[in-house]
């Protein structure tokens, strides 16, 4: 069974066109009337991803489920997704294996078990988009626009390369962020665009090749969040 990418369905054709080159199935996620419109299809709203352990909202679209419930086991969790922020990010956890990083009021109470329950440290961060804001390069070492997050990651022994704000793009925001514009799967980290215009493009590249891992470039328009994308096998 090949491999899956759960994308938001606004995802450029050509990127698309690129992920299935990759070897991947896509599968888009419903967009949602319940946050607001930039963030209604972004994976990283609607689910957390651990492993093969899928935690969604109450309200996600069951037709949207039965095309990945081979790949994971899906956990339907209690907390509804709202357009008044923090009620939009119960699930925008970013967490790079034993270490998540979030703000921990706003985290759904059963992903909060499942920490606990699997010894996995929750590292409390003022930046409720955590995921949005984070690329896991791998389980000990990230890259994030965010101070919150870099300084809290680095308090934990995460390894942390801390870029400029903006220069990736979110229709309706001001500038989106490197966690949404990103996915990884097994040695290779994937970005929906380029960054040959962003002012941190080397210290990006270098950072993530220092770790072991390859860069695959999707598209070779500009850099956008896209919510993030979620591979599963």
């Amino acid at each position: 069974m090949e491999p899956c990418a759960i994308i938001d369905p606004r995802l450029p054709e050509k990127t698309v066109k690129n992920l299935n080159k990759a070897g991947f199935l896509t599968v888009t996620v419903p967009l949602s009337d319940l946050v607001e419109t930039p963030l209604s299809g972004h994976p990283d709203i609607q689910m957390f991803l651990h492993e093969k352990n899928l935690f969604v909202h109450p309200d996600i679209d069951k037709s949207f489920l039965q095309k990945i419930e081979s790949y994971v086991n899906i956990i339907q969790c209690p907390s509804r997704l709202q357009k008044s922020h923090p009620a939009d990010i119960p699930y925008n956890i970013a967490c790079t294996g034993k270490i998540a990083l979030h703000r921990k009021e706003s985290t759904d109470k059963c992903i909060l078990n499942f920490f606990l329950q699997n010894e996995i440290k929750i590292v409390n961060t003022r930046q409720g988009y955590s995921k949005c804001s984070t690329l896991i390069v791998d389980d000990s070492s990230i890259i994030t626009s965010d101070e919150s997050i870099h300084k809290a990651a680095e308090d934990a022994g995460i390894d942390s390369l801390l870029i400029i704000k903006g220069y990736i793009d979110l229709p309706g925001y001001n500038y989106g962020f490197i966690g949404g514009a990103s996915g990884r799967f097994l040695d290779t980290i994937y970005l929906t665009g380029s960054i040959d215009n962003h002012p941190d493009r080397k210290m990006i590249q270098n950072f993530i090749e220092s770790k072991g891992m390859r860069l695959n470039i999707l598209s070779d328009q500009k850099i956008f969040d896209a919510g993030s994308i979620f591979f599963i096998s």
